[in-house]
């Protein structure tokens, strides 16, 4: 019986081998077939029969935006500013700290928080400062952040009221009148 074994007994292939379930494959073929039939049990998207832009426009009409796509635009154009490096803007120019950028986005959010404001357009200035303006019918605004720990901002109303601080904390909030105006 030992005989009969030895003489039915086959040689294992050359090169490593993987045992899949009763099979044994050698893994040299493995690898290739995986991707093949991972490739061929896929379907593009042109053929198949969904069309992903049908959903698109009813989407919109049936709910608002949502407001944190708002808040994903005013973070992803500090992440943009971000990228401005030394002489972005001439020989004088800087690009915004690290600091800089960190206490933007934490503004950004900030502004997420108090409902429906009006969204400022960002800008970065050649000394590396990361400004927020808005200009609505009841305010104009400009505030700005270097990075020190500060903010400073500057607004005026149509009728002449200002609105001025040079050296705000970055954890102290803007007052209630400037938030007021920007959610009218």
């Amino acid at each position: 019986m030992i005989a009969e074994r030895a003489a039915t007994r086959t040689t294992t292939p050359a090169g490593p081998v993987v045992a899949v379930g009763m099979f044994s494959c050698d893994r040299r073929f493995v690898m290739p077939f995986v991707a093949l039939s991972a490739l061929l049990t896929t379907t593009p998207p042109a053929a198949s029969a969904v069309d992903p832009h049908r959903f698109e426009s009813t989407a919109s009409k049936t709910r608002p935006l949502l407001p944190a796509f708002r808040e994903c635009a005013l973070i992803k154009r500090i992440r943009e500013i971000a990228t401005y490096q030394a002489g972005w803007d001439g020989p004088e120019s800087v690009g915004p700290t690290v600091e800089t950028v960190k206490q933007a986005i934490d503004f950004a959010r900030q502004l997420q928080s108090l409902g429906d404001i009006a969204p400022p357009y960002i800008t970065a200035a050649n000394d590396g400062e990361i400004n927020f303006y808005w200009k609505t019918p009841h305010l104009a605004l400009d505030l700005g952040f270097t990075g020190t720990g500060q903010y400073s901002y500057y607004g005026q109303t149509p009728d002449g009221a200002e609105f001025a601080e040079d050296g705000a904390d970055v954890g102290q909030p803007l007052p209630l009148e400037l938030i007021a105006a920007l959610r009218a």
